[in-house]
Parts: structure tokens; sequence; C-alpha cells
């Protein structure tokens, strides 16, 4: 399906995970810059993560918007409904599909699809659901921002990722020790197709009845996007990357550098213009630099260095004005842009505390070995 038909997305889904999240960030990101989508989730039975929520936050463009729906009486918010529209039709999935890991591509799914004219009673049903799960008038609804998550985690109705998974091996293992003392399983266990790897495209699948388990889904879900399609990166700074090194009389002090780990650069090598830009250093073996690129941060075009070493486990971004405008714990963001406008990145520091900082916070999902940094693509 080509998302550049579309000219609106809406869902609707009972629960959202980082793990389902991850699949489509990006291109929801891309899509919703210059096209409306509006994205309701429910929070019922603790279904709903923390970082889920984050990372949605993260991945709405200028044109995006996102709502979170609970009803404190027993009543869960259950739906799970895709709708890609444009002035003269709309293509719609109903189905079981939750937006996880699980319910994109590892759980016995189920949808329906149909694409209809946005005035037949189909379409305009969806757009009434649609219109009640984003009614701010009512207690029911309220706008998704960095306070809100806040507060659901404070009244308990979401947990971490963490959490999640600690009670949920709890749970299979008090399951797994029950079956054991009472004897033999009701049922038995087979393999399922895994997911694909998040940084690879997903297959289209043929259309076949009797595989509708993730069919209708990978065509709904915005493609994973190949390597060197993401728009930009972002890293939390730690000291090696803004602190000053030695100042003592008489010591050197520590290089204008910023550390990005070689993963983070091997992840989407493209967007670095690794290795096609990079040219070796005559001075050292196997060290490779991509001198001069153009950066811009605030109001200033910036010239980094960018470099690798063959007996280092990073890679560097050499320049004084961008390693001294952060601190630690703040987001550095780095944004692809085209050479055609005179440089080829945008750089900015999103400073903890600030509006944009939980957006882009929630996009450094990639763990350092020993360290407290983190990094992702968007």
């Amino acid at each position: 399906m080509k998302l550049s038909k579309w000219k609106q997305f809406k869902a609707a889904v009972a629960f959202l995970k980082l793990s389902g999240m991850e699949y489509i960030s990006g291109s929801l990101k891309s899509f919703s810059e210059n096209n409306h989508t509006s994205i309701t989730v429910g929070v019922a039975h603790q279904g709903t993560s923390k970082e889920g929520l984050e990372l949605l936050l993260a991945s709405l463009g200028k044109e995006g918007e996102a709502f979170v729906f609970h009803n404190n009486v027993p009543s869960t918010f259950h739906p799970k409904v895709f709708a890609f529209a444009n002035p003269a039709e709309m293509k719609i999935f109903l189905g079981s599909g939750n937006l996880t890991k699980g319910g994109l591509y590892t759980n016995y799914e189920a949808f329906f699809e149909a694409t209809e004219a946005t005035s037949s009673p189909l379409s305009l049903s969806v757009e009434n659901a649609f219109s009640q799960w984003t009614d701010e008038t009512t207690s029911l609804v309220r706008p998704l921002s960095a306070e809100l998550i806040s507060q659901l985690v404070a009244e308990g109705l979401i947990l971490g990722e963490r959490e999640l998974q600690a009670r949920l091996q709890a749970s299979s293992s008090t399951a797994e020790t029950t079956g054991k003392q009472k004897g033999e399983r009701l049922f038995g266990s087979k393999a399922v197709k895994q997911a694909p790897p998040r940084t690879q495209s997903v297959k289209k699948v043929p259309r076949d009845l009797d595989k509708t388990r993730t069919r209708t889904v990978e065509d709904l879900t915005p493609k994973i996007p190949p390597d060197g399609s993401h728009l930009g990166f972002v890293m939390l700074l730690q000291k090696t990357d803004v602190g000053t090194g030695q100042t003592t009389s008489g010591s050197s002090r520590r290089s204008p550098e910023i550390f990005i780990p070689l993963a983070a650069r091997n992840y989407d090598s493209v967007f670095w213009g690794w290795p096609n830009l990079f040219t070796p250093d005559a001075a050292k073996a196997g060290k490779m630099d991509r001198y001069g690129v153009r950066m811009r941060l605030g109001t200033s075009i910036i010239l980094v260095n960018m470099m690798t070493w063959p007996d280092k486990s990073d890679f560097r971004l050499r320049s004084e004005a961008l390693r001294s405008a952060g601190n630690v714990g703040d987001v550095l963001r780095i944004e692809r842009i085209s050479d055609a406008i005179g440089h080829s990145y945008y750089a900015e520091i999103v400073p903890a505390g600030t509006s944009d900082y939980p957006r882009y916070r929630g996009l450094c999902i990639h763990p350092v070995r020993n360290s407290q940094k983190r990094w992702g693509y968007y």
C-alpha cells in the first residue's frame, strides 16, 4: 500500500508497547509531518507501557496528535481500528491486534480490510467512533503529553517495560510450576514465525485467507526504514561528551569530541556517510575521517570532523561548539538535511526539563554497556 495516496491516518488500540512502536515510529513521524494523524490508546489492566507512550509522543510530526482513553468503571477500552483516508475514500482495518510486537507479528491475530467511499455508512461509522474516542470535552479522553505520562505512572495506570517484563516472567514461572505439579499440560507447544529485525524492511505477505494473522497488519504498518532512510539521530549525553577533562596547569584539555558508539554508527551507517564519504588518515593507519561536515547549530553553521579508529570502540564528532553546547543528561539531536541548502545536518541540544525533552529522550532506546548513555534513530 502506497502511503503517498493517503492524507490522513487514524488508529485506536487497547494496548501499546515499545516493542510495537519501534517498528512504526520512523514512518509515523515522517507521515505525520505533513498529514493529519490521530492515535488513541487505552491504559486498562496496565496493558500499555510508559516507554511505548513516550515513543509514540516522540513519533508525532507537526500534524500528529495522540490521546489516552480510559474509563474508571470496569469497562475496558478495547478497539483495534486503523484507517487511512483521503477526500475520496477510506481504507479500514478492523481486527484483534494491538500496537505491540505480538499484535503486529507473533500473535495469532485476524483483521478485516475494506476500502470504502468516505461517504459510505461504514466510513461514516468509523469516523464517528474516532470522533468519540478523541473528544476532549468528556472526562474519558486526555491528549497525550509528557505530563500526562507522568500522571499515569503516578496513578499506577501504566508501568515501565522492565516492571511489566518482570511480572510476566513471574506469572510464567508460576504457571510452569503449577503445570508440573499437575502433570502433563493440556496443550502442546509449536514455534511461531518470529518478528523481523527492526533494521530490515518487512516483506510483503501474499494475501491469502488462511494467512490473515499478520498480513493486513503488515499492509497497514509503515515499513521499517532501510539503512540510510532515518531522518534523525538522538543520544543522551554523558560526561565523556561534555566534560572539560583535565584543567590543571600543565595538563592537556580533553579534545572537543562527542563519543557515539560504533553500534549506533553501524545501525544506520549511511546516515553518517560511512564509509563512502570518509578518507584514510595518512598519519594513522586505519583511521578514517570525514572533514568539514557542515552542521547548523542554532543560528550558526559549524564545521564538524567525523572520525573513527580501528582500535577505538566509538565514532567521534569533533567540534568545540557542539561539545560546549550541552550538559550531562541533555539530548543531542542531529537531523539530516539536503546539502542543497548549504549544510548537511541540523544539530541541537535538547536540555533536560524543556517541553521537547521527553519526546526526544523517549527515542533514546538503545543502551550502552557500562554507561548511562542511550541512543536511537527516528
